[in-house]
């Protein structure tokens, strides 16, 4: 493929301006000083309509102007060299209007050669823009009559050679240089959405321009009176001019994404037609000569050429048709259904198209396979919808879950606000509901019991276990005073019916709200953080005993401190000190500790709001497990 580079010049009206000027000058002088061909051959005169289905405006100026300049730099005076440019860059306009506004499907598309429809489009408008040509040279020359000189044109009323030469080239070059252009992903020009006084049906319009043409092709066959020549060639040039200056209310889109296999096709009978008229070209001279023996010489190579480019186009078309109803509708058919499948509700109609195509050759094996893979996805969608009916039935319960969840653990921290006891706590499932715990309650008026937990595991029997060992440690503190007790009651309970093998690490204290006496058992937790007067948090180290559920019968010990008014302990649960982004690094105790020193003076709420924001940094706000946080303030016997 070209570079982007050249793709963005051509899409550039300047540069279109300028390469059609110097393609056409070095034409004009190759073909009309050098003579190649003969006098009827004019070469040059087939990149006007060419020129112009590929460039637009641009293109149509580019050429005129190099033809007036051609011509100029001959020594043609005037008024030939305005003339000649008024009517190229005309014809030029005209073959890019006829070829959006007319003879149009549903869909416009840009010139391109993907189909018999747009091949027969084409050589429809060559004819047409070559009638209109020489019936604008028939007024020139009637007005001037001193213009003919230059064309070699014998008679003005009709001459068939000279028309047969236009098309004839138009039909090669055009061919040539478009399907190349896509098949090289080059940009077209399109037309823009304009607006005028002139708004006639563009049908209107054809009809009118092809009686004109039809007259002008056999008129020796119905009037041969000049007055009505004339006003044939009137009328298909006014004709002409509306078409040029109508309405255009539309946007066209290049579609210069991909190519038709048929493009390809067309520039192998190009070559083909090459090297037929050159190893037969001998051949084909005997042959018109034979059916015309007075012919003109000079009129043998365009011949040849015409008669040998039509026959390998209208072979060519045979061929293309027999490709677009064997290769390329069924490609296109599968492709559409494939783009348009989720964009559309009429997917069994898609797939009815496409099994019309379903035989023995490869499209009819793909197109079985594409039927099959389609019956395979409906299936499959169909397990999706209820697959997403059950996720959806379940996020619904697992909501209701995660609430009441939430709903068990205490979350009115103001209770104790203006007494000797101050908490606040958080708690964050890494799932829709966890295994984490915490709680606090009252069992007299001078004691009271927080406790902070951690189910092993994740999910639904993590958050069961989890409330049966609230409930059971809840229970027996409100009938034992012995922490120890308490606990080693919990265990064996907890270890009944654990078939789950799940078990809890957890710490319970007791705070007496008079003394400031402080009991407390580690049943297998995370040693929390504690902070005396205006000191820094440091670790409570004691040797934990074993977690709850793991074994039966097992002794916890009970440990004491004191604590002072002012004084806090913090709680916390492993995924805490263990949060990481993808395991590279685990937050740690030691950042934990720094974090909540560095705001120790704060309110309780603030100390814990400012240790999630500085792990969701840690964690580029990622969570692994679940994270729970408490902190407890004791104000003292008299309290704040």
């Amino acid at each position: 493929m070209v570079p982007s580079k050249i793709k963005k010049l051509f899409s550039n009206p300047i540069f279109l301006f300028i390469f059609t000027f110097c393609v056409e000058l070095i034409l004009n002088y190759l073909f009309e000083y050098q003579r190649i061909g003969g006098n009827y051959i004019f070469i040059d005169m087939a990149f006007a309509p060419t020129f112009g289905l590929m460039f637009g405006p641009a293109g149509a100026l580019g050429f005129a102007t190099a033809t007036l300049t051609g011509e100029l730099i001959e020594g043609i005076g005037f008024p030939t060299p305005i003339i000649d440019f008024a009517t190229t860059f005309f014809i030029s306009l005209l073959a890019y209007k006829l070829w959006y506004n007319i003879l149009t499907k549903k869909k416009i598309d840009t010139p391109r050669f993907n189909s018999t429809y747009n091949i027969v489009k084409f050589f429809c408008i060559t004819v047409i823009v070559s009638i209109v040509y020489f019936a604008l040279l028939v007024i020139s020359f009637s007005l001037y009559p001193g213009l003919n000189f230059s064309y070699s044109i014998t008679d003005v009323d009709f001459n068939f050679p000279y028309i047969l030469n236009i098309i004839t080239f138009s039909i090669i070059f055009g061919l040539l240089l478009i399907s190349s252009f896509n098949i090289l992903k080059i940009p077209l020009r399109t037309p823009k959405r304009r607006i005028t006084k002139i708004n006639i049906n563009p049908y209107y319009l054809l009809t009118v321009l092809l009686i004109c043409v039809a007259y002008i092709m056999f008129k020796e066959f119905i009037v041969g009176i000049r007055f009505i020549k004339h006003i044939f060639y009137f009328i298909l040039i006014v004709t002409s001019l509306l078409i040029c200056f109508n309405t255009f209310d539309r946007t066209i889109k290049p579609t210069n994404d991909n190519y038709s296999i048929i493009e390809e096709i067309i520039l192998i009978f190009l070559i083909i037609i090459s090297i037929t008229i050159f190893l037969n070209f001998n051949y084909f001279n005997t042959l018109i000569l034979s059916f015309t023996p007075d012919l003109d010489p000079s009129y043998q190579l365009l011949l040849i050429i015409a008669f040998t480019s039509i026959l390998i186009l209208l072979v060519s078309l045979i061929h293309i048709q027999y490709i677009e109803k064997k290769i390329t509708n069924p490609l296109y058919t599968l492709i559409d259904t494939a783009d348009n499948y989720f964009k559309t509700e009429n997917r069994s109609e898609s797939i009815i198209n496409v099994k019309k195509y379903i035989g023995n050759d490869s499209i009819g094996v793909l197109a079985n396979s594409f039927v099959r893979s389609y019956n395979k996805i409906k299936n499959n969608l169909k397990q999706i919808q209820i697959t997403t009916s059950e996720k959806e039935k379940f996020k619904t319960e697992f909501d209701v879950a995660s609430n009441i969840q939430s709903n068990m653990v205490p979350k009115n921290f103001e209770e104790f606000s203006e007494n000797e006891f101050e908490v606040s706590a958080t708690m964050k499932p890494a799932r829709e509901v966890g295994g984490d715990f915490y709680d606090y309650f009252k069992i007299d008026e001078d004691n009271v019991y927080f406790v902070i937990g951690d189910v092993s595991g994740k999910g639904i029997p993590s958050t069961l276990f989890m409330v049966k060992t609230m409930y059971l440690i809840k229970n027996h503190s409100k009938f034992n005073d012995d922490l120890s007790q308490v606990i080693e009651k919990v265990n064996n309970l907890a270890y009944e019916r654990n078939d789950e093998e799940l078990f809890v690490t957890t710490w319970i204290g007791k705070l007496n709200l008079k003394s400031g006496k402080l009991s407390y058992v580690n049943a297998g937790h995370n040693q929390p953080l504690i902070k005396h007067g205006p000191s820094d948090f440091e670790y409570l180290n004691t040797h934990p005993n074993l977690v709850i559920g793991g074994m039966k019968d097992i002794k916890y010990s009970e440990h004491e401190i004191n604590l002072n008014a002012g004084d806090m302990i913090f709680l916390y649960t492993d995924g805490v000190t263990e949060a990481n982004d993808n395991y590279d690094e685990f937050y740690g105790e030691e950042r934990l500790k720094e974090i909540i020193n560095e705001n120790k003076n704060e309110k309780l709420s603030d100390i814990i709001t400012e240790i999630n924001k500085d792990i969701n940094n840690f964690c580029n706000n990622k969570q692994f497990d679940d994270t729970t946080m408490l902190i407890i303030k004791y104000n003292g016997a008299g309290g704040k």
